[in-house]
């Protein structure tokens, strides 16, 4: 027998409507009849028609995760495919399908209009750099509950994130150089301005400070988290003549370039050049030498932003609410310090 909202709500004696709100995720029910109708669903193996779910309450049961990020080739950028990991297993867990919608060519200018538009979605994940203010006030006045991977700072507009501890990973990293000896450290900084960014080089800069050693502009060196342009400021650097005995790099793509402009000029990793970087991408365990690295829990990042979402979809977190969540990273030591 095919189930419906009718036959459960028989089986269980409640009204019809009961069983669509226990369904949708509402409140407004007792415990009790929560519970009967709960068991008797699970029992049946009653699945609810999501297009009719969808009528009935507006809801689709999908989640978007949206990336506005600074290169086409979004899919094979360094975090996103171990972030949507932890975003599809919690969302997979809690009956929820994913929408990807991904950068598009710059003459479609109004795809992000469009992503609040089409009205498939509950919620929305967005990450990339190129985060707009007019993009999550535009959600927001279609009341599309969003959550952002990744700080955001936006006076007039209150924000969800979750976003990795940069600061505390970057001091430690710095640390690590210093309490090996080293003591002109450059610094490869990616994407200027962007808070993660300004988080590091604070961190940096912090113990520095905290060691007695005076910061050197001259040391630090823009990368903008690519690794041909890392290459090459490290280059710059080596051909200017100054000594360095310690690189830290603001992600592991710039520390690759950096140790490869450190080997083209005779620098031996570590004996006379410690690195260390950022991420801890797939490719740090098994470069040659393999790389000390600020490892990012980029699973937990898309848990919590799952985690959050749900909150802010069933009102325990309002619209007009902020909130951060705040990850902790961790110190690998390998080959390269």
């Amino acid at each position: 027998m095919k189930h419906t909202l009718e036959s459960i709500a028989k089986l269980a004696g409640v009204s019809r409507g009961t069983v669509s709100r226990i369904v949708n995720g509402e409140s407004g029910v007792k415990q009790a009849s929560r519970e009967r109708v709960l068991r008797i669903i699970e029992e049946t193996g009653y699945y609810p028609n999501s297009q009719a779910r969808s009528l009935a309450g507006g809801r689709t049961n999908n989640i978007g995760v949206v990336f506005f990020g600074n290169q086409s080739n979004m899919l094979t950028h360094h975090l996103f495919y171990e972030v949507l990991q932890g975003i599809q297993s919690s969302s997979a867990a809690n009956d929820y399908d994913l929408l990807l919608f991904a950068n598009r060519s710059e003459n479609d200018r109004e795809y992000w209009k469009r992503i609040g538009d089409k009205g498939k979605v509950d919620g929305l994940i967005i990450m990339g750099e190129r985060i707009e203010e007019t993009y999550l006030s535009y959600y927001r006045s279609k009341q599309i509950p969003y959550v952002l991977i990744g700080k955001r700072i936006f006076e007039e507009l209150p924000l969800i994130c979750v976003t990795s501890d940069y600061r505390a990973g970057a001091y430690e990293a710095a640390m690590h150089l210093i309490n090996r000896g080293r003591r002109t450290i450059a610094y490869l900084q990616g994407i200027q301005g962007a808070y993660h960014e300004s988080e590091r080089l604070a961190g940096y800069r912090e113990a520095l400070e905290a060691a007695g050693i005076g910061f050197d502009r001259r040391l630090l060196l823009e990368g903008n988290a690519d690794e041909a342009q890392a290459f090459k400021a490290m280059e710059g650097l080596l051909q200017s003549g100054i000594s360095v005995d310690g690189v830290f790099a603001g992600n592991d793509l710039m520390a690759f370039g950096a140790m490869d402009a450190l080997r083209r000029h005779g620098r031996d990793i570590p004996g006379d050049v410690s690195v260390v970087g950022f991420d801890d991408v797939q490719a740090a365990a098994y470069h040659k030498p393999a790389l000390t690295t600020v490892r990012q829990d980029k699973l937990r990042l898309g848990k919590e932003a799952i985690s959050l979402l749900l909150e802010a979809m069933n009102g325990s977190l309002g619209l007009e609410q902020s909130k951060d969540v705040i990850i902790e990273c961790d110190f690998v030591v390998r080959e390269s310090s």
